[in-house]
């Protein structure tokens, strides 16, 4: 065996090692040798001898696979790559092998035909056996009710199939057409063989909610034939999870019992929905962008995350970089895609130049060469193809508020309504949406206007609302905003969760102070849709909310940014939102999207930030820096290291990589189901981590107590008490959060 590689002894003891990693962490030396005496557990007792069993599989494995054994002039060259491919694999190969659905116990036969019928099972269905595509039907015939390309469809179109088309960054505006570019791009490389699934990942999971079905509906375009489509077609969202279109939960009818063979089919199909760690197992998977990036991390399975995601289609919607950390992890993890062979595209309106040449290793670019980039344009091995816009070009008048204080949106907001208009109020934080929407309804608005579930229940829209109420709550934002819904006046108050992805088109937005990429996201909610608009807002208008003095009056001694409204908080980068203050004030209206690309430069590239007053700005400046240079550095520790197995190691605790993903959000249970407002069932409930002290893990079910109006209930978590009403969650009493 020494033979087989080389270096021979050093490379044969790493990949023993990766061999006995396969329960999902690497195992070093050190750990054996800390794990006291292990001689006990290979003593014959019981009837069982370890050594004679290890005689015997060893001749097993010389007689059912004697070429191994051959001599060979060309031995293996185990490469740290190598051995974590390898040790992947293995893992995967050992859930699968341990699943008894597949490989059932107690059956005497022979064992190589056993284990080769039940591998061709579980391989063709769970997914790993990709359905191959015999022709590439015309773009036309990939999309329900078929459309003749956009320009930006049809530059993909002509995209050639090779490697310098393994990383595609594609910067369109929003509503051009890039979901459906991206899915015939797939289309082209799953019929060549270039790719065996995809994994459409999303920044959150409203996101991926919103795009699965539509990712589902060309799936069935695709292949009209359901047994020869790949499936499962999985919505890997956890608390959601869909398998080709039925929630996970419902796959199994309570007529069918577990005995039956119908019932074993569909165990079988949702192996990969079963649990996170196998989610990009699936053949084509739609879900959050942390799904991937696990895959990257020194976490338990990433490297089994990793090999499912080797063989797909990695698709990153809205990539930016507004965070450090997880755009550190995002840049190792394209890179490695590419560098095994893989394939991937980013998908971007408001992409910056710092950004985008990190991510295709490119040099950075002057600020008057970025903005002289075109726009939208396809960028492949570093070389950008011009696409022509076919986006309405939209003008927007901009008015500003200066003021942050909820009164005096009032009369700005019942204009509005009085002239029939749709009006969209996007906060930073969702105790800002939760604060307005309770100001408004004391101010006397007319409860017809408010956006409302249910008998007239008014509601924000934010992320703090249980599993089953968003999901009615989203509905009923598509019903009234989406295309084609009812005139008439209404407003909806809501967070960041309405930037993206919800189809919604509105005629007035007024938003909190934001950064020029999240404003432009903001601003692509205005009339978004043909329809007649009322008097007034023929033209699309945004009112922006600012502060009544600069704001590096909200510095700190550091340098910090810590000011109302999320400034310093949900967008740290004073500079940035100074610079989108101070661009747009020149502006009397935007011209979208011929302005974007300017926008996002002067507002965003490092050249722009400069023309802010040094003496103001330099401590912040120097604040950031310290930051950012402290998340890259996290980032780069938390990330695959290349080394050889038996040299690295998986921190015991990995909580805090997960913290920084957003995944830690903490479930709670109630001992007693209760009724929401819109009379939904919940029986748990996500409480944000830094609500509840540190390191806290709670078992126990925790009691509910209904309201006496039976609008909602309350329950207490680690002595801290929370509500949950028509407003959605919210803490009782104020505490002060680190």
């Amino acid at each position: 065996m020494v033979n087989w590689f080389d270096p021979p002894e050093e490379a044969l003891c790493q990949m023993l090692l990766a061999a006995i990693s396969h329960h999902g962490k690497p195992v070093r030396v050190d750990d054996i040798r800390k794990a006291g005496n292990l001689k006990r557990w290979w003593q014959p007792g019981n009837g069982i001898d370890p050594m004679e069993g290890i005689t015997q599989l060893v001749e097993a494995v010389r007689r059912e696979f004697p070429m191994a054994f051959l001599p060979t002039e060309r031995p293996i060259r185990a490469t740290p790559a190598l051995q974590q491919r390898f040790a992947g694999m293995l893992m995967l190969s050992d859930w699968i092998g341990s699943d008894t659905r597949f490989f059932p116990l107690g059956i005497e036969s022979d064992r190589r035909t056993l284990a080769e019928s039940g591998a061709a099972h579980a391989l063709k269905t769970i997914g790993l056996l990709p359905k191959r595509l015999l022709s590439l039907p015309p773009f036309e015939k990939c999309f329900e009710g078929g459309f003749t390309p956009s320009p930006l469809q049809q530059a993909i179109e002509e995209l050639p199939l090779d490697p310098n088309t393994q990383l595609v960054l594609v910067e369109s505006d929003t509503g051009s057409g890039k979901t459906e570019a991206a899915l015939r791009w797939f289309w082209r490389l799953y019929a060549g063989n270039h790719v065996d699934g995809l994994y459409f990942a999303l920044p959150t999971r409203v996101a991926a909610r919103e795009l699965y079905g539509r990712v589902l509906k060309t799936v069935e375009t695709v292949f009209p034939d359901r047994l020869d489509r790949p499936s499962p077609v999985l919505l890997a969202v956890p608390g959601y999870v869909q398998a080709d279109g039925v929630p996970a939960a419902l796959q199994h009818p309570e007529d069918l019992l577990w005995e039956d063979d119908r019932y074993s089919a569909l165990s079988e199909k949702l192996w990969a929905a079963e649990r996170p760690k196998r989610f990009l197992a699936a053949p084509i998977a739609v879900g959050t962008i942390d799904q991937a990036l696990l895959s990257a991390l020194k976490v338990k399975h990433s490297l089994l995350r990793s090999v499912c995601l080797d063989r797909l289609l990695l698709v990153v919607d809205e990539v930016h970089a507004s965070d450090t950390y997880m755009s550190g992890i995002l840049d190792v993890l394209l890179k490695g895609h590419v560098a095994r062979g893989g394939f991937a595209m980013l998908l971007s309106a408001t992409l910056g130049e710092s950004a985008r040449a990190t991510y295709l290793d490119l040099p950075t670019l002057s600020l008057p060469e970025a903005i002289e980039r075109p726009y939208p344009s396809i960028t492949i091995h570093g070389k950008e193809v011009p696409v022509a816009s076919t986006s309405p070009s939209k003008s927007v008048r901009l008015h500003w508020i200066e003021s942050l204080q909820d009164e005096t949106l009032l009369p700005h907001l019942r204009e509005a309504l009085l002239a029939g208009g749709r009006v969209l109020v996007t906060c930073n934080t969702v105790d800002r949406a939760q604060a307005l929407l309770k100001t408004v309804e004391s101010a006397g608005f007319d409860p017809a206007w408010l956006f409302h579930l249910g008998q007239h229940m008014a509601c924000p829209h934010h992320g703090r609302f249980a599993r089953c109420d968003r999901e009615i709550l989203d509905r009923a934002v598509s019903q009234r905003f989406g295309k084609g819904t009812p005139q008439g006046p209404v407003l909806l108050i809501g967070t960041q969760t309405l930037e993206q992805s919800l189809d919604i088109d509105a005629d007035y937005l007024i938003t909190d102070p934001a950064p020029i990429d999240v404003l432009l996201q903001r601003i692509g909610r205005l009339h978004r849709h043909k329809r007649i608009r009322p008097p007034g807002y023929e033209q699309a208008l945004v009112s922006i909310r600012i502060p009544d003095q600069p704001l590096h009056v909200y510095l700190n001694h550091e340098g910090r940014l810590k000011g109302p409204a999320g400034i310093g908080s949900v967008y740290d980068d004073g500079r940035m939102l100074q610079r989108t203050i101070d661009v747009l004030s020149e502006m009397k209206e935007l011209r979208i999207p011929e302005q974007n690309r300017y926008l996002v430069e002067e507002c965003t590239h490092d050249e722009a930030l400069e023309k802010l007053p040094e003496a103001l700005w330099r401590q912040h400046r120097d604040w950031l820096w310290g930051g950012r240079l402290a998340d890259l550095r996290q980032a780069q520790t938390a990330v695959m290291p290349n080394e050889p197995f038996g040299e690295f190691h998986y921190p015991d605790d990995g909580s805090n990589v997960f913290t920084r993903l957003g995944e830690s959000d903490i479930s709670v249970r109630f001992s007693t189901p209760m009724k929401s407002p819109f009379g939904q069932t919940i029986e748990e409930i996500l409480l944000p981590y830094w609500w509840l002290p540190a390191r806290f893990a709670k078992t126990d079910p925790v009691t509910p107590a209904a309201l006496s109006d039976g609008a909602g209930f309350t329950f207490e978590v680690a002595g801290r008490r929370f509500q949950y009403t028509r407003f959605g969650l919210e803490r009782m009493h104020d505490e002060s959060v680190d």
